[in-house]
């Protein structure tokens, strides 16, 4: 006789849960006729002699392979004689009689297609969700993403998740739960069975749609139950979130388009902590280019960066160093000139095309401070570590200048994680080298952040080898290329040089030259200027209130110290490795700082992702929610400050938009005749006008320096103005434009 019920367990890598079922399924055998059949989706086939060992009446079926849910009960349906197919996973404990009532079931009525057990655990209590209505977008968006569990009552979620009771009458589903449901053969076929591109997941979801579609009617039966260990076969791991969300993805592409999958996608995969990075990020990037072309800086120095640019686009000859830096005969590397042309050539020589390149990078940082701060620190943590880089001051106007110094807060930012990588050993030396080189391209003064890698050597005991050695001048050479090209024609000045000139000022520090000799004077001087810079890190515009935060910051660092107080070690060799490598590298900048005795604002973005990854080190020490709300008010402020003072420093004078208004009076004065920009005598630095050049030729009138007409142009501080007797004078806003004939 041909069974009635066929019962199909598909196994994978779970030999005692099987086996367990299998055990409930012979103490609680079916009064109905009947055959079992266990497909066998290990990829290494080791269970074939101990199942016919145990239960010798269950066929054995291998398959390929680990073939996925779907195709393996395909495989068992294929062989199955059963009037009716018995899908169950080897989670499940059957209870006595209940797959004679589901069969008893679907024999009575003959419009039920499938019916399904309820789901219990071992005390008997009901799963609470469990048969579902068809899976719409707008129901997966309520009932699967995290909208769900911010209102988890709301009427979309209710309508989807049907919660049957342990009593009550057959309740009618759209969708049974995978995990066992018995299902008419001739249904299973008629609609093609489980669709085998999904591997695992919405199984279920697509065969109930494909069923409701062709008329049958689907059921929960309360009065049966049988028990679910949750979990049992599909451990929790990135491989089956995986599956799960390109089985959820294909579902939806499969029954409502792709454009619906992609939305569904988009909300589904949004927890609470991507959505508030989310909003961080569109406050991040609306902090960046929220009016941009209007109060874009746009200072001397960019214009020079600005016409090196221009001139390597139109000659085709690449620029091998940048501006000069400090010291006049030593240049900063080329890279942000390559930046800006590539900006340039896209943008079409707009002036605004760098910034917004620059922006995106700001954008770009915020956005890694979240997911490499996560290797260190909690969610919350590191939520207000982005939040902070957001709506720091000093690193959005950076953000927004278009100047070298623009993208040294992202390499900083992956120069810390890539040191601690390599610590780790997930990472070879060459990489953080090759940053720490690439950083030294953007500005020299990043130079001692070099001495992170030997005392990580020391600290993590880790034996050099020649291998290191290689990767260390592989990495340093690359970047310096072009510097060595120009140097081959320039006395190496900006190679040779740089290192000598380096050996001299470490001289000089402990009195080799008077002229760069410490003092006492040059280190007060040198910490005055450290508090003002780390106070705009910090916060904008109000002395008291950045003070009052570095106070608040001194005593969370002190209480966390005493805190972990050691007993025996000393208490740096307590360190987290996280923890010494941002210790070390905020001490390492700060000595440089001193070294320097001048530093100026260009020598500080390297410590905008150390303050925010110290926000974190707090939040995330400290575990007190005051101090959270303490940054997000900072932020608030922060926010508030920038928008009122029109997101620039007052120290880089007249935006953008006023400086085109000089430069277009000047286009309309000249006619296209020829003229000159001479320097007003305060105006020391000989790239002072660049700018306005740049922009004159951009709209056509580039200066010719042999022409008789002149123009000067003032925008410093009105009260350092002294109007030249016997020339013409037109105010502008904050701009002052002397027209010499």
């Amino acid at each position: 006789m041909k069974p009635k019920v066929s019962i199909i367990i598909l196994h994978y890598q779970v030999k005692s849960v099987l086996f367990n079922c299998l055990e409930s399924l012979k103490r609680h055998q079916p009064k109905v006729s009947h055959e079992i059949i266990v497909v066998d989706n290990d990829e290494k086939k080791t269970l074939d002699k101990i199942l016919k060992k145990k239960f010798p009446q269950i066929k054995y079926l291998k398959s390929p392979g680990n073939i996925g849910y779907g195709a393996g009960n395909n495989l068992g349906a294929k062989i199955a004689q059963g009037q009716y197919l018995f899908i169950l996973n080897p989670d499940i404990i059957i209870s006595p009689g209940s797959i004679d009532k589901l069969v008893s079931f679907l024999q009575s009525n003959k419009k039920a297609t499938a019916v399904a057990p309820l789901l219990t655990n071992q005390k008997g209590k009901p799963y609470p969700f469990q048969g579902t209505s068809e899976l719409t977008p707008i129901k997966a968006i309520f009932a699967l993403s995290f909208i769900n569990r911010l209102f988890p009552n709301n009427p979309l979620s209710r309508g989807y998740w049907l919660k049957p009771s342990s009593q009550g009458k057959p309740q009618p589903v759209e969708t049974v739960p995978g995990s066992a449901f018995l299902i008419r053969k001739t249904a299973f076929k008629k609609v093609g069975q489980f669709d085998e591109n999904m591997f695992l997941y919405f199984e279920e979801n697509d065969l109930g749609n494909r069923l409701k579609n062709a008329g049958y009617q689907l059921y929960v039966l309360p009065q049966v139950k049988v028990i679910h260990h949750w979990a049992a076969t599909t451990p929790d791991s990135p491989k089956i979130k995986k599956h799960f969300m390109k089985s959820r993805f294909y579902y939806f592409k499969k029954h409502y388009g792709r454009l619906w999958a992609l939305i569904v996608e988009f909300f589904t995969r949004l927890s609470p902590a991507h959505l508030i990075l989310t909003l961080v990020l569109l406050l991040a990037t609306w902090l960046r280019f929220y009016r941009l072309p209007e109060l874009m800086t746009f200072i001397g120095d960019q214009g020079r960066d600005y016409l090196a640019a221009r001139d390597m686009l139109l000659t085709g000859q690449w620029a091998l160093v940048g501006i000069p830096s400090s010291v006049p005969w030593l240049h900063q590397g080329p890279f942000f000139i390559w930046l800006i042309a590539l900006a340039m050539k896209l943008g079409q020589f707009n002036p605004l095309a760098p910034a917004i390149l620059t922006s995106t990078l700001g954008v770009l940082t915020v956005y890694l401070t979240y997911t490499l701060s996560r290797y260190w620190f909690s969610k919350p943590a590191s939520l207000t570590a982005s939040l902070i880089m957001a709506t720091a001051p000093l690193a959005v106007i950076h953000s927004r200048l278009a100047y070298h110094i623009s993208p040294i807060p992202l390499f900083s930012l992956l120069f810390i994680f890539s040191v601690y990588f390599w610590a780790k050993k997930q990472l070879q030396l060459f990489w953080p080298v090759l940053l720490w080189a690439i950083l030294l391209q953007f500005e020299l003064t990043t130079v001692p952040l070099i001495l992170l890698i030997p005392l990580i050597y020391l600290r993590q005991k880790i034996k050099p080898t020649k291998k290191h050695l290689f990767s260390f001048i592989l990495a340093t050479t690359i970047p310096f290329l072009p510097k060595l090209i120009y140097d081959l024609t320039h006395g190496f000045k900006q190679t040779l040089g740089f290192v000598a000139w380096l050996g001299y000022r470490f001289l000089s520090f402990f009195g080799f030259s008077g002229r760069h000799t410490v003092s006492l004077t040059s280190l007060k001087q040198a910490t005055a200027t450290i508090l003002t810079f780390f106070r705009r890190i910090i916060v904008g515009g109000n002395s008291r209130l950045d003070l009052t935060f570095i106070f608040i910051i001194l005593l969370a660092v002190l209480w966390y110290g005493y805190k972990q107080r050691p007993t025996k070690k000393p208490w740096l060799k307590n360190l987290k490795l996280s923890s010494f490598i941002l210790l070390t590298y905020i001490l390492i900048n700060l000595v440089a700082l001193y070294f320097h005795q001048a530093p100026s604002e260009a020598y500080f973005p390297v410590f905008f992702p150390a303050w925010v990854l110290v926000t974190a080190w707090i939040v995330d020490s400290l575990k007190k929610p005051a101090l959270m709300v303490l940054f997000i008010l900072l932020s608030i402020y922060n926010v508030q400050y920038l928008v009122s003072h029109n997101f620039v420093s007052a120290s880089y004078g007249p935006t953008l938009k006023q400086k085109l208004a000089v430069t277009k009076f000047i286009k309309l004065q000249t006619q296209d005749k020829p003229f000159k920009l001479i320097n007003h005598p305060s105006n020391i630095h000989a790239s002072h006008l660049d700018n306005y050049r740049y922009l004159l030729w951009w709209l056509g009138s580039p200066e010719n320096p042999q022409a008789k007409k002149a123009y000067t142009i003032y925008d410093g501080p009105v009260a350092n103005f002294t109007p030249p007797a016997g020339v013409t004078i037109y105010h502008f806003d904050n701009i002052k434009l002397i027209k010499h004939d």
